[in-house]
């Protein structure tokens, strides 16, 4: 919740979280208009409407996992993850000898 983050207005506080700086519109739609059941956490104090760069991402990630599913990353069997481990151990050592 946001009752012990840093708040500020809606379009700073997206800025802050993404680096981008989207028009008022569209993040009062996230917080007035659920996505796929999904509200952007948010405040009203003195008629302006406050939230936070923290309930930003987790707006983003709750969004993006009801949309994708419980996780968008493909999940390495124990096999393949072995192999990338070594083989990325190989590089290191490969890179470390150069030098």
């Amino acid at each position: 919740m946001l009752q012990n983050e840093s708040l500020f207005s809606l379009v700073d506080a997206v800025e802050k979280a993404t680096g981008r700086r989207p028009h008022l519109s569209t993040v009062l739609r996230w917080c007035t208009k659920p996505k796929m059941g999904i509200r952007l956490e948010s405040v009203v104090l003195g008629g302006r409407r406050l939230t936070s760069p923290i309930a930003v991402l987790r707006y983003m990630s709750a969004v993006t996992e009801a949309k994708d599913g419980p996780s968008s990353f493909a999940t390495a069997t124990p096999r393949q993850a072995t192999l990338a481990a070594e083989r990325s151990a190989k590089k290191l050592r490969e890179r470390l000898a150069k030098n």
